[in-house]
């Protein structure tokens, strides 16, 4: 079954004539669970074992763990690091950015620009922080 986008989901939730029936219908589609249960989702779907995660992000390994874990918040930038070690997608990025209410990539944003590029290529994170640096951006640390 295909995703509808946010835009039409919202739509029908303005038309909605209840916020049960609206729940109900969608309840594929909405996201739900914490952070940590979405990067243990994630690294499943990939493949992928925590160790390996926590390896390619280059987060100190504790602090990493305790992201995944849920008993800390990532900053931004490190959760992209996390994104970018899972091989994530920019829609897989995208919602992981919004589930830690950090701001998603904007396009407009020259340093986000070149991050898009990154994770639109299936870059790893020495490719995206070599871009970041040869532009004069901050790296991803």
């Amino acid at each position: 079954m295909l995703k509808k986008s946010t835009f039409h989901l919202e739509n029908e939730l303005k038309k909605a004539n209840s916020l049960e029936s609206f729940l109900e219908e969608h309840e594929g589609e909405l996201e739900v669970g914490s952070l940590a249960s979405q990067l243990q989702l994630l690294i499943s779907e990939k493949g992928m074992i925590k160790a390996d995660v926590v390896k390619e992000s280059n987060l100190n390994g504790v602090y990493a763990y305790q992201i995944l874990a849920g008993k800390r918040r990532p900053s931004r930038d490190k959760l992209l690091a996390l994104c970018f070690a899972m091989n994530a997608t920019l829609e897989e990025t995208q919602t992981l950015l919004r589930q830690n209410e950090s701001a998603t990539l904007y396009v407009k944003n020259r340093r986000d620009s070149i991050i898009i590029f990154a994770l639109s290529r299936g870059h790893s994170l020495i490719q995206v922080n070599s871009a970041l640096y040869d532009h004069g951006e901050a790296i991803i640390e």
